[in-house]
């Protein structure tokens, strides 16, 4: 119990001096090429701030929500022979819900990029 206060002692004063080490050294000096966004090295042109289209988001969504399927899967993966029928069972039926959340995503039209224009 002792070792987890002196560790967590420790990492409070390493982050703690890290902040006031980093305020007292390194005073931000404003000027109004370092003001300006970076784009690749290029000198920026327009507005900094773009509207972006709903579609993006909600293929953005969809991304996270199937890397984040990942994650939960390479453990069961690795674990899999120990894991016997009832964790392939349970791994079943949390494939199953994302696959039934693709298909209303799909149903609903979301993975539709372009929307078809009404002029014919």
């Amino acid at each position: 119990m002792i070792e987890l206060i002196v560790y967590s002692v420790l990492v409070f004063v390493v982050a703690a001096g890290a902040i006031v080490f980093s305020t007292l050294l390194g005073r931000p000096r404003h000027t109004p090429y370092k003001d300006t966004p970076y784009e690749s090295g290029v000198a920026p042109t327009g507005p900094a701030r773009l509207r972006t289209s709903i579609p993006y988001y909600l293929v953005a969504l969809c991304f996270l929500i199937f890397d984040v399927e990942v994650v939960f899967l390479y453990p069961w993966a690795v674990r899999f022979y120990d894991l016997s029928w009832d964790g392939f069972l349970k791994a079943f039926v949390f494939i199953a819900f994302l696959y039934a959340g693709l298909v209303y995503v799909w149903i609903r039209k979301g993975l539709v990029w372009q929307r078809p224009s009404k002029i014919a």
